[in-house]
């Protein structure tokens, strides 16, 4: 396998997986910051084909690089693991999740499983790979395919588009879904596949895209802790668990995943231990062994009866004039009159009003009975995975 880094001046690194192997940092606890996609992508598969135990972080989270940086490296010597990750702590402080070899080892041979048969002479990558999305399909997917990785540290939508190529496995993000439909041009990609990971992609816009660009599309969903999950193509709205994967709802008809895969060993004050298992907050629908997604408990909306997800209602939202981004997310708070509260913030070139909000999200959904908390704000920052982030008020 080689590592191909495009540099801006069009001059290109290029690095031997074969080299990469250093048999001093057996074992050893090695801490993996956030840098440039390079440093991350030498250092992290330096690290794993060598055997030694990475710890992979975010430093832009000052909390969380202020946590593990305080406590060292130290602090993991008696922990069997191949690499270690963290949550986005969207729902609180980051949970570390430690991957064994034989989590990691597992998911991997349940990915060439679906993605061995394409012919693929390339890997080209717009995600990082401190995460677990990254690591996986875009880093460990291209070595065990024995096939070239490529990236450039920012790619531009046009940038990508023409990167793609005939036997091309494309590993990206809703996001650069989304920004290679805004382009005028079109190009012919039927013989190059797509992955897509980090949020669902409304099956409008996956068939969109698969139309415009006649072109193979493959969404998975899965969580630091578990790894893999599921998958689906095109615009599907069923996702097929990857073998291994045991997908069951609990009596209030939220997703438990049983794998091979799930981290055993969890880490955020303590050690805790998940037995294999692990009870999401993700609700959904099961038939003929596939489920659908409708949304998390703490992102869902009950209106007029029905439950709406707080993406869809952004969706919505974003469609509006002069809305540029919006972020939507549900309150729990049993001290008030009503439980719940809808919190809106918005990235706005107007003034918007609650009642407008109400009056579009009505035509679309129904009555509004929810109150609504509006918030307009001057940036909707993002992490490096596309995930929208909450601003302080």
């Amino acid at each position: 396998m080689r590592v191909i880094i495009q540099n801006d001046d069009g001059g290109e690194n290029v690095y031997e997986s074969e080299t990469l192997v250093d048999t001093a940092l057996k074992n050893q606890v090695i801490l993996v910051p956030s840098k440039t996609k390079e440093a991350n992508a030498i250092e992290i598969l330096r690290a794993y084909l060598s055997g030694a135990k990475p710890i992979l972080y975010d430093q832009e989270n000052l909390s969380l690089k202020e946590k593990i940086e305080s406590l060292g490296a130290e602090t993991f010597n008696d922990i069997d693991f191949a690499a270690m990750f963290f949550t986005s702590g969207s729902t609180g402080f980051p949970t570390g999740a430690f991957k064994s070899r034989e989590n990691i080892e597992a998911d991997m041979k349940a990915l060439v499983r679906e993605f061995g048969n394409f012919q693929i002479e390339k890997v080209v990558a717009t995600v990082p790979f401190i995460h677990i999305y990254g690591f996986l399909a875009a880093l460990l997917l291209p070595l065990k395919l024995d096939v070239d990785l490529f990236f450039k540290e920012h790619f531009l939508p046009h940038d990508l588009l023409e990167s793609a190529k005939p036997h091309h496995l494309i590993v990206t993000t809703p996001l650069y879904i989304k920004s290679l439909l805004r382009l005028d041009e079109t190009k012919d990609l039927s013989q190059t596949i797509f992955i897509s990971s980090t949020g669902p992609l409304p099956a409008e816009i996956a068939k969109e895209f698969t139309d415009k660009f006649n072109t193979t599309l493959i969404q998975l969903f899965g969580s630091t802790e578990c790894g893999s999950i599921a998958f689906k193509k095109q615009d599907d709205i069923f996702w097929s668990p990857f073998q291994g994967v045991e997908a069951t709802l609990n009596d209030e008809g939220l997703l438990h995943v049983k794998s091979p895969f799930i981290s055993k060993t969890l880490w955020q004050e303590g050690f805790t231990q998940t037995g294999g298992e692990i009870q999401s907050f993700d609700y959904a629908v099961i038939e003929n062994g596939k489920f659908q997604l409708i949304g998390r408990s703490s992102n869902i909306v009950k209106i007029a009866g029905k439950r709406y997800a707080t993406a869809q209602i952004e969706e919505i939202l974003e469609a509006m004039e002069g809305i540029e981004k919006a972020l939507v997310h549900v309150k729990h708070n049993n001290a008030e009159l009503k439980d719940e509260v809808v919190q809106i913030f918005l990235e706005a070139t107007r003034p918007i009003a609650i009642k407008e909000l109400k009056n579009t999200i009505k035509q679309k959904l129904g009555k509004i009975n929810l109150p609504i908390e509006l918030h307009i704000v001057d940036k909707i920052s993002t992490t490096l995975m596309g995930k929208k982030c909450m601003p302080l008020v």
